[in-house]
């Protein structure tokens, strides 16, 4: 199956537990996956999810040490099937 790879905090949750969709962000060669939480009573938001923190209100949330949420930022290379991910 084939995968989107980036790099990341370890702590970032990219499973399908969540109610809204995820987006490949693709952007000056930097490639992310977000979720979209608009809905008929929210403004549209990107988010990120965090294993530690919860739901992270920043489509750039802990992909780098300088967007980090926290001081346990750990990098770590992921794997996200591309199956899971909605463009």
């Amino acid at each position: 199956m084939p995968t989107i790879k980036f790099t990341c905090c370890d702590a970032l949750d990219f499973s399908d537990s969540y109610p809204a969709q995820k987006h490949l962000i693709a952007s000056g060669g930097a490639t992310k996956v977000t979720w979209d939480r608009s809905g008929p009573f929210r403004q549209p938001m990107l988010v990120q999810f965090c294993k530690k923190r919860g739901r992270l209100n920043s489509a750039e949330a802990c992909l780098d040490k300088a967007h980090a949420a926290c001081n346990d930022y750990n990098d770590a290379l992921v794997s996200v099937p591309r199956t899971n991910i909605y463009y």
